[in-house]
């Protein structure tokens, strides 16, 4: 079996797709990326994950409260002095268009620094990541097509290539998906069980992350598995896994041949 890869430094893909890089370190990351097809897959990878935790995880509401205590603090200030007309007006154009600058200043603040690197909430528990897949229609962010976009997709993000053996009859991978859960690289496979939907959440052994059991309020299991360097976590409303000992390491299969 393979070797684990040295997995690309994880800053570097944050501070690129974030644009905090300077000049000359954007230019030789560049130029790295032109030369390494792996990276450009890491790459691809995770824009695809800032995209869906970013839906997962969205900004809060505007306070909408704030525009009036600009608007009240600012006829509080008032000047006594008597002033024309028409410089009345051009102040209070300023006056107005400076307090719309500090709501907007501050509710950019807000959005700016919750969904410029969309990493995923550790406080979170799996049992309401699921939940809230489900209701949103337990969508993959994509489908594997072959075994070896499947494989590959493991391999790059947990260094270890994963295939799924032949299922019974109801149960059916639906895609996989980047949640977060155990860690900002977790990925997830989504399957049903007789139209029941099933997680899988799949990191590496030293993630990091011990997840909580979920509630017995809300009628799900959670099962815990180490293979090959990967820890797996399912969950669904079962008793038992139906999904995860499916899965077992192996070495990427090479691409489809096309037709």
């Amino acid at each position: 079996m393979s070797d684990r890869p040295e997995k690309p430094a994880a800053h570097d893909l944050d501070a690129y797709l974030d644009g905090t890089m300077s000049a000359e370190a954007r230019a030789r990351f560049q130029a790295e990326l032109a030369a390494s097809p792996q990276l450009q897959a890491e790459l691809r990878l995770q824009q695809q994950i800032n995209a869906s935790l970013q839906g997962s995880f969205p900004p809060p509401a505007a306070p909408a409260h704030l525009l009036e205590q600009v608007r009240a603090s600012a006829a509080a200030d008032k000047p006594i002095l008597k002033i024309p007309r028409t410089s009345r007006r051009a102040l209070s154009l300023i006056g107005a268009a400076a307090a719309a600058a500090v709501v907007w200043g501050v509710l950019g603040w807000q959005y700016y620094s919750q969904t410029k690197r969309p990493v995923y909430n550790p406080v979170i528990p799996l049992a309401t990541i699921y939940e809230q897949r489900v209701a949103a229609g337990f969508k993959p962010t994509w489908v594997c097509e072959d075994d070896h976009v499947f494989a590959s997709t493991f391999f790059e993000r947990q260094g270890q290539g994963l295939l799924l053996a032949a299922m019974p009859e109801g149960t059916h991978m639906v895609g996989l998906a980047y949640f977060g859960g155990l860690s900002r690289y977790t990925t997830t496979m989504l399957a049903r069980v007789n139209g029941t939907p099933v997680m899988v959440f799949v990191d590496r052994e030293n993630s990091g992350y011990l997840p909580a059991q979920p509630d017995k309020k809300s009628g799900l299991h959670l099962f815990h598995k180490e293979l090959a360097g990967l820890v797996m976590y399912e969950l669904s409303p079962f008793s038992e896994p139906r999904v995860m000992d499916y899965l077992y390491p192996a070495d990427v299969p090479p691409p489809k041949k096309a037709e």
